[in-house]
């Protein structure tokens, strides 16, 4: 665990989700198992000398993100019991499944993103595979959360994921999430609020699309749900939209910036009845 994420690892999360060192170590042998991540690590460590070190270290590091972000997600959502077999049981076929399915439930920005990121891992000399699994680190770490939309509302998993992406571009979640993440970092307790930011505007996202979800019968129809639902509260979505327009004319957001555009994500979860 220290050498694939790294050596404060275990100190963050017990900061940050309350859990010991022992559910940590679990969360961790899950999530590997899950993403099949050893298989993709020792083949870029066979990389030595065909792929820069730099941007070998930059892939181990997507790789880390992965496992830091889908440990969180398990300890804070699943705090009392940390059963390995059957969380791996839980999650595992989904996740393949999503895989699959990722480049086409991806909309606008994020699609770009994902084609610019495999396209620069493909220049940099990473064989087509790999750069294909790195590309999809950052995507998957929502495996969970749709996955668990999925379970929850009887919905197909390429569906809800393409509704959990729709909602992120249409509000522009990715943005407001970068921002949190690049605030200033003072001390620990900083650190952590960000943190406990970042997980907030994750759990909105999922409740959000399970609402939406919620509003038709057929499953299927994700993009019909969204834009009823967007019709239905379009006075608030229009003020959500002003508010983010306000945000991201300033250079640059702090701590306090950030945290309301995290609140006008809040809001518009309790706009349902």
């Amino acid at each position: 665990m220290i050498n694939q994420i790294g050596p404060g690892f275990g100190f963050r999360m017990r900061e940050e989700t309350g859990a010991n060192i022992v559910s940590i170590a679990k969360a961790f042998v899950i999530v590997k198992k899950i993403f099949n991540s050893d298989d993709l690590w020792k083949r870029l460590q066979q990389l030595d000398n065909q792929v820069s070190e730099q941007n070998r270290y930059n892939a181990f590091r997507m790789i880390s993100g992965l496992l830091e972000r889908s440990i969180s997600w398990l300890l804070r959502n699943h705090p009392a019991r940390m059963d390995v077999e059957t969380l791996i049981k839980r999650y595992q076929n989904d996740c393949n499944r999503l895989r699959k399915v990722i480049p086409h439930a991806l909309t606008g920005k994020a699609r770009k993103t994902y084609t610019a990121a495999k396209r620069q891992l493909l220049k940099q000399g990473f064989p087509s595979d790999i750069a294909s699994e790195l590309a999809e680190t950052s995507i998957l770490a929502s495996s969970f959360d749709i996955i668990e939309i999925k379970i929850s509302q009887r919905s197909g998993t390429e569906n809800t994921a393409r509704l959990f992406f729709a909602i992120s571009e249409r509000l522009q979640l990715n943005w407001i999430r970068d921002q949190v993440s690049e605030t200033n970092v003072r001390n620990h307790w900083h650190q952590l609020a960000i943190a406990n930011m970042r997980n907030e505007l994750h759990r909105y996202q999922r409740q959000l699309t399970e609402l939406i979800l919620q509003s038709v019968r057929n499953k299927r129809h994700t993009t019909k749900a969204l834009k009823q639902w967007m019709e239905k509260y379009d006075y608030a979505i229009r003020r959500y939209d002003q508010i983010l327009s306000e945000l991201q004319a300033l250079r640059k957001l702090d701590y306090t910036m950030a945290s309301v555009g995290v609140f006008e994500v809040r809001r518009l979860i309790a706009l349902a009845p």
